[in-house]
C-alpha cells in the first residue's frame, strides 16, 4: 500500500511540473502580444497595449526575464509559473524613475478613462499574481484582483503569440 501511495505521489509531482514546464516552455524565447488589456470591465485602447518578449530561460535553473515594450521604449520584468502551470507571476524588475522628454504626451486622459503610461509605469502596475484562465499553444488569458497599480481591481489580459 505504502509503494502505490508513494507512486501515485510521485506521479502528481511530476504531471504538476510537467504543467509548469509546458506553459513557461510556451513562453520561453517567444513574442507576444498583449490584445486585451481589461481593467474592471474597462478596456485600454489598443495603442496602449504592450508586446512581452519572454527570454528563453530554464524555468529550474534561473529566474526567467522578459521585455514589456512599448512605443519603442521597454521595462524590464521577471516571470514564473507555478501551482501546476496555473498560476502565473510577473514582476517588474525596472526602476520606477523614467524621464521622458515628451511627459505631457504620456499622462494624457484617454476617452476610455485611463491614463496613457510609460512600460515602465506599466509593467508595474500590472505586476502580480495571475490566475491562468485560458492557455493555449498561440493565446493566454490570465486575471488577477491582486496586482501592484490595481489591488481589489478585477484585470484581464489576454495575449496571442507573434507570428
Amino acid at each position: 500500500m505504502k509503494k502505490v501511495i508513494l507512486m501515485m505521489g510521485a506521479v502528481a509531482v511530476l504531471t504538476a511540473c510537467n504543467k509548469t514546464k509546458i506553459n513557461s516552455n510556451r513562453l520561453s524565447g517567444e513574442v507576444w502580444k498583449v490584445v486585451s488589456i481589461t481593467t474592471d470591465g474597462e478596456p485600454f485602447e489598443q495603442d496602449d497595449l504592450p508586446e512581452l518578449e519572454f527570454e528563453d530561460c530554464d524555468i529550474y535553473d534561473e529566474v526567467c526575464m522578459g521585455h514589456w515594450a512599448l512605443e519603442d521604449e521597454e521595462a524590464h520584468f521577471a516571470w514564473q509559473f507555478s501551482d501546476n502551470g496555473e498560476l502565473f507571476t510577473l514582476s517588474n524588475q525596472s526602476e520606477m524613475d523614467h524621464d521622458h522628454d515628451h511627459e505631457e504626451d504620456h499622462e494624457e486622459d484617454h476617452d476610455d478613462g485611463h491614463e496613457h503610461m510609460n512600460p515602465t509605469e506599466q509593467c508595474q502596475n500590472f505586476s502580480g499574481s495571475y490566475k491562468v484562465e485560458d492557455s493555449k499553444r498561440k493565446s493566454m488569458k490570465i486575471s488577477s484582483s491582486e496586482t501592484v497599480g490595481y489591488f481589489g481591481v478585477e484585470v484581464l489580459i489576454e495575449l496571442e503569440l507573434s507570428e
